[in-house]
């Protein structure tokens, strides 16, 4: 390379919110930080500073920093001096749904144009692995780029990076990671040269890219620009931002670069560090919760109740909060035990405000009101003897309702629909308590009455809608206790197994499952990023504990029972092997299947009293099989069944990724489908004659890292004890499962959001409240109904690898394709290439106003 190189230096600070420190102490560093870098900037000591790709660093220091100070870096921002956006926080890619990561970059880009203009980087330095829609995303919002570390080992720092539509972005790969405060070095010009040596083998031109900062680090005082303008050699050091960066490279690259498709999860070059998956599953599960709650119901019932009405601000600040428990560190479950108290915290108010925001757009409607005054339907303190149903789907919904309802009076009851038609409930549980309600215009007070846990099934509900059902004299059928061992329904016959498994007859088929849902347990000595078998490993399996229990009703039945595990209670003292004390962890289980349904149901209660091990649920798939697919961010992806797995990894390094990530389901070749909610990690292992599905459950362990695991060859975070990560306690976790060899990737993925995103039961009668948008695509995905601006935005996916076409009806009158920035695109362009994201305006016939 004849030409001079050029070795841009950004100088920048990687904030981790909250990690080995909460947050609130994190802040006050930050405090001090940006002291020195609006002094250094302001007396030319530098030339420019990144913030770290994200707003919410910002937005924390603006809360509590003095206004002068304040009004000096607006001012810094404003000259460009200091580089703001485009990111809300820098989120895992993995733990998240693909909606969430659309709206931390649309939250990012507002937030910095409110102070600026946004850097248009697609910036990504520490995340664990990439998902493989990132290109189609940052090519949404404008953006042509990427800067990343984890997840490849190219042989060049300069490549192609494809998503699975086609939508590419160049990409910036960083050979040393981003870490870099060499500057701060007191043999600074050394640390620079040896560095340029070790990057220069990966360049394609004549510009290389230093990121001189680190976790949490401020530039040490000083000129460092006058230090930079001294360096003399053969490179030229010059200071730089991403952005000039890139228009240098991106000038001077080759046309056959290379090119990088789909997801990015190898740990061959740095750790990936895969076992955040389970870490702390129960913060996973909260986690899609708030998600599903979000755009699964609040946000289409706010749409429902019509434009003067919606919350923007309140669900803006809503995602906020979200938002907030995405970063790395923190959804990771990969930090000190305070730092995850605070994450249930944020969860509990976000929980708090949904529940809220529900219930003023039901009030919108004229569906419940909160008032004896206003002009509702339902008064307060008013039973359900009328209610409504939600479909937030934009499909017509056939299948099973569950819910609770009240009643002032203790009855025998039917059901009614708007059309006449009568449904029997099944009741599964009956119990006599209390509703409280706090009207605006009147005393808080509480009701006696009778809550009913009911189930019953619907046909053709229409899309996007609400209905009323009433509750009408009759009878309902209460789900009763039999002397019976198997339930059934037209799919399947199952039984429980004198060593606590299931055997399944699959009915269409005439194959018979067996083995199915059995409980293992095994040490681990890893630590919250990795796990780790000690070299004398024990497994334990769970027996079952006492007779399973049965029940039936029309249309639903129901198998309980109660497992345990006898396990050492942790690892011995130089942590080889297993403690001589031992625990017993229990789990119950309730299996339930339902007619015209070919998902099993189930439920595990966990009472965990193991610590350092692994608990999982393993699920016989009936052959050896290849290949599994399992969800990510707005993407389907098929992956190799890596059966094979190593337990010694060489120094720095990590043994090879054997777990993968599921967002919602994962599906094998042989027919088999799990579908769950927070269960993100799976594994396929061999049995005898066929292989396994391992889902891991719990992973207890006390460390946020540690330096002496076999599968990992060194430390990846402070060595310090979390004893909250041995998740000591009660768990519940909810999972279906089903066979259905015949079944496309699209309906499967739909199913999976049907199961996480069910019709839902609300007090009060909606009236005169029509579909408001439905597409007739069943293999078509949707991520998002709610109002922007003067419209009603939907966001629709291709999970499939063929051209998808649909028809979508609403309310509007003009339906018009845009980008995630809602910049106007194509009218009535209703087909969707195979892995493509569509967002659709609808604008005009607002009937629901």
């Amino acid at each position: 390379m004849s030409k001079k190189m050029t070795c841009h230096i950004v100088f920048q600070t990687h904030w981790d919110r909250e990690w080995y420190l909460p947050f609130e102490v994190f802040r006050h560093r930050l405090v001090q930080v940006m002291d020195r870098i609006v002094s250094g900037l302001e007396k030319g000591e530098l030339e420019q500073f990144v913030l770290d790709g994200q707003m919410a660093a910002l937005e924390d220091y603006f809360e509590v920093c003095e206004e002068g100070m304040k009004e000096r870096v607006l001012h810094l921002i404003e000259k460009k001096k200091i580089i703001i956006g485009p990111w809300y926080v820098l989120a895992d890619e993995f733990l998240v749904s693909g909606e969430s990561l659309i709206r931390n970059m649309e939250m990012g880009l507002k937030i910095a144009g409110r102070y600026g203009e946004s850097q248009k980087v697609g910036y990504l330095p520490d995340t664990f692995g990439h998902v493989s829609q990132m290109p189609q995303l940052l090519q949404g919002f404008g953006i042509d780029n990427a800067i990343l570390w984890r997840g490849i080992k190219p042989e060049t720092s300069e490549f192609h990076w494809e998503a699975p539509n086609g939508s590419s972005v160049f990409t910036a790969f960083l050979p040393e990671g981003y870490y870099q405060p060499l500057l701060n070095e007191d043999n600074a010009e050394e640390q620079l040269n040896s560095y340029v040596e070790k990057v220069m083998p990966y360049a394609t031109t004549s510009q290389l890219l230093l990121t001189n900062g680190g976790d949490h680090l401020m530039p040490k005082h000083g000129n460092l620009m006058k230090q930079i303008n001294e360096l003399q050699g053969e490179v030229e050091f010059v200071s730089s931002t991403y952005e000039a960066f890139l228009k240098s490279v991106q000038g001077e690259i080759s046309a056959d670069l290379p090119v990088f498709v789909g997801e990015m999860r190898s740990n061959e070059h740095i750790y990936v560090l895969p076992n955040v998956l389970s870490a702390r599953s129960y913060l996973k599960v909260q986690n899609q919760e708030m998600e599903d709650e979000l755009t699964g119901y609040t946000e289409p019932l706010a749409t429902l109740a019509g434009q003067e009405k919606y919350p923007h601000r309140y669900l803006e600040e809503s995602w906020k909060l979200l938002l907030l428990n995405h970063p790395h560190d923190s959804i990771c479950g990969c930090s000190i035990d305070e730092v995850h108290k605070e994450m249930e915290t944020r969860t509990m108010m976000l929980r708090q405000r949904i529940s809220s925001i529900q219930k003023g757009s039901f009030t919108h409607l004229g569906v419940q009101d909160p008032m004896f005054s206003g002009s509702g339907l339902r008064k307060p303190f008013e039973d359900n003897s009328v209610f409504t149903v939600i479909n937030p789907h934009p499909r017509p919904l056939t299948g099973w309702v569950s819910g609770e309802i009240w009643l002032e009076e203790e009855r025998l009851f039917e059901l009614q629909d708007e059309n006449g038609k009568l449904h029997t409930p099944v009741i599964k549980n009956k119990r006599k308590g209390r509703h409280f309600d706090s009207p605006l215009d009147a005393f808080p007070d509480f009701k006696e009455g009778t809550f009913y846990e009911v189930e019953f099934y619907v046909e053709d509900l229409p899309a996007t809608s609400l209905a009323t059902l009433t509750v009408v004299e009759g009878s309902y059928e209460e789900i009763r206790e039999t002397q019976e061992s198997v339930i059934e329904n037209e799919y399947y016959s199952i039984e429980l197994e004198e060593d606590g498994t299931l055997s399944l007859l699959d009915k269409e088929t005439g194959k018979r499952h067996e083995g199915l849902q059995r409980f293992y347990s095994t040490l681990d000595a890893g630590d919250e990023y990795n796990y780790s078998s000690p070299v004398n490993d024990v497994k334990t399996v769970a027996e079952l504990a006492g007779a399973g229990m049965v029940r039936k009703a029309s249309g639903v039945q129901e198998l309980s029972y109660d497992l345990k595990l006898l396990t050492p209670a942790g690892l011995n003292e130089d942590r080889t092997g297993p403690s001589e004390e031992t625990v017993t962890t229990t789990v119950h289980i309730t299996i339930t299947v339902k007619d015209h349904n070919r998902k099993i149901d189930v439920s595990y209660t966990i009472n965990n009293r193991s610590k350092d091990q692994r608990l999982r649920v393993q699920y016989p798939l009936g052959a050896s099989v290849d290949y599994t697919y399992s969800d990510t961010a707005f993407d389907v992806v098929k992956r190799e069944a890596k059966k094979d797995e190593e337990f010694d990894a060489a120094k720095q390094k990590e043994v090879p990724v054997v777990v993968e990530p599921s967002l919602s389901f994962v599906r094998s070749d042989s027919g088999f489908t799990f579908y769950h909610r927070g269960l993100h990690e799976y594994q396929v292992t061999r049995m005898e004659e066929e292989d396994s599905l391992d889902v891991t459950l719990i992973r207890s362990v006390g460390w946020l890292s540690r330096d002496d695991l076999r599968t990992r060859g060194g430390g990846a975070g402070p060595n310090m004890e979390t004893p909250e990560a041995q998740c000591i306690g009660m768990y519940t976790f909810r999972a279906a499962f089903e066979f259905h060899p015949h079944m496309s990737i699209g309906h499967v993925a739909t199913e999976a959001h049907l199961f996480r995103v069910p019709p839902r039961i609300y007090p009060g009668e909606a009236k005169g409240i029509g579909s408001l948008v439905e597409i007739d695509n069943y293999d078509v995905q949707w991520s998002s109904l709610r109002r922007v601006g003067d419209g009603v935005e939907l966001r629709v996916w291709n999970p499939t690898n063929q051209n998808q076409v649909f028809t979508l009806t609403s309310i509007g009158e003009v339906e018009e394709r845009v980008d995630f920035l809602h910049k106007p695109g194509r009218v009535g362009d209703y087909t969707l290439k195979p892995k493509e994201i569509a967002t659709y305006l609808i604008k005009g016939g607002n009937k629901h106003e």
